[in-house]
């Protein structure tokens, strides 16, 4: 159901950078603690919290839910005096405080592994390089920052427009001109947005250690293959490669 029957066409995950590379690698027993411990790592860097409708709590820090999952986004920054959460954590200021207040999500995890991947995501994930941009840019607390859950304009061809640069996939605007399903960021509030899960963003902004460079996830600009053309074009393909030119002619190998 996902996947459209095998029709949705997802891109290939980047290969990951150091120092993420050698830790999801599972061969060092840095690794290994890394692995058996990466929700919690994860969760020390998501920028949307994790919702459902019901959610039961049982023993063993176990938990049940029934009903719709979804994530939900805070504005860039908290208000004054108060704490930052989540996506707010990428602009404490100082990398210290800021691997302070990390550190301090989760027990049993490594300080040191954490503060790699602080480092990593403020260097390589485009959305935490947008956000930190978009902030130094917005002149008050009235203006918006809207993430379009599509680089074209819903109803618009694709044609009339050019491919953006990633700097142009927020925008600071004044009033209400967005879709429904853009994530729309306050710079200071205490609303809280719903990220809707057709988003391109929805799973870059909670799974940071799954999408380290903030790549887009599912949307509707996601292309749709044939799955039965498709699957006949590689076996012609696999069967061309039985043949080979030989004097003019093709003789089987």
């Amino acid at each position: 159901m996902c996947c459209a029957a095998a029709k949705i066409k997802l891109p290939h995950l980047r290969e990951p950078p150091e120092p993420l590379k050698i830790l999801l690698s599972g061969y060092t027993a840095e690794s290994k603690h890394f692995l058996s411990n990466i929700r919690k790592y994860n969760s020390c860097f998501q920028m949307t919290s994790f919702r459902a409708e019901v959610i039961t709590k049982h023993f063993m820090s176990t938990f049940k839910v029934k009903g719709q999952i979804y994530h939900k986004v805070v504005s860039l920054l908290p208000l004054p005096n108060g704490q930052h959460n989540f996506l707010q954590m990428y602009f404490i200021g100082y990398d210290k405080d800021e691997l302070d207040a990390r550190y301090g999500i989760s027990t049993g995890i490594k300080r040191c592994i954490v503060s790699e991947l602080q480092e990593l995501l403020h260097e390589k994930n485009h959305l935490v390089r947008l956000f930190k941009t978009a902030i130094d840019m917005m002149p008050s607390d009235t203006h918006k920052i809207v993430i379009h859950a599509d680089r074209t304009p819903a109803g618009e061809h694709v044609l009339r427009f050019n491919a953006p640069t990633v700097d142009e996939v927020a925008i600071i605007i004044v009033g209400d001109q967005f879709q429904p399903i853009d994530i729309v960021l306050h710079r200071r509030n205490e609303q809280l947005k719903k990220v809707a899960e057709t988003h391109r963003c929805y799973d870059a902004l909670q799974y940071p250690i799954l999408l380290w460079d903030g790549a887009d996830g599912y949307n509707f600009r996601v292309k749709m293959v044939n799955p039965v053309k498709r699957r006949n074009k590689q076996e012609m393909q696999r069967s061309e490669l039985l043949f080979i030119p030989f004097n003019g002619s093709r003789k089987r190998r």
